[in-house]
């Protein structure tokens, strides 16, 4: 679990699939999709959330998927192969996934983290953990 506090967070990052906002001092991201986003914009979105995470030194991540019916098992590839691995090597990072229990979104977040569980130079600094309700995913 990320173990965190109630935090104020900022608003980094907005468009109409998701909106990411962060707390800083906590080195805390949060994504929440709003609704089913396009591959195009999946992958913006998440360029933008790594490309700030490392810039900020950020190892604490939330990604509420509640609101994705599915990823393509293309854009789950991609996730692994070129998002994951650009996370600074000399951190731990802790990325949590709350998804729904009804949707296909359940399935591709376990896929994920089998992917990342089978990297061994991605399961040494990337702890997934995947969750049903936001509140416990934050404990």
């Amino acid at each position: 679990m990320l173990k965190v506090k109630r935090m104020e967070l900022v608003e980094i990052y907005s468009n109409k699939d998701a909106q990411i906002k962060v707390n800083n001092p906590q080195c805390y991201l949060q994504i929440t999709w709003l609704q089913h986003p396009t591959s195009t914009s999946f992958r913006q979105t998440l360029l933008f959330a790594s490309n700030y995470a490392l810039a900020n030194q950020v190892c604490s991540w939330m990604c509420d998927m509640r609101e994705i019916i599915y990823l393509e098992l293309m854009d789950q590839n991609w996730l692994v192969r070129e998002i994951f691995p650009a996370f600074d090597p000399l951190s731990h990072h802790l990325y949590a996934y709350v998804v729904g229990t009804k949707g296909q979104e359940v399935f591709c977040s376990y896929h994920i983290h089998t992917l990342v569980a089978e990297r061994e130079n991605l399961n040494e600094k990337i702890e997934i953990e995947i969750f049903f309700e936001k509140s416990i995913a934050q404990q």
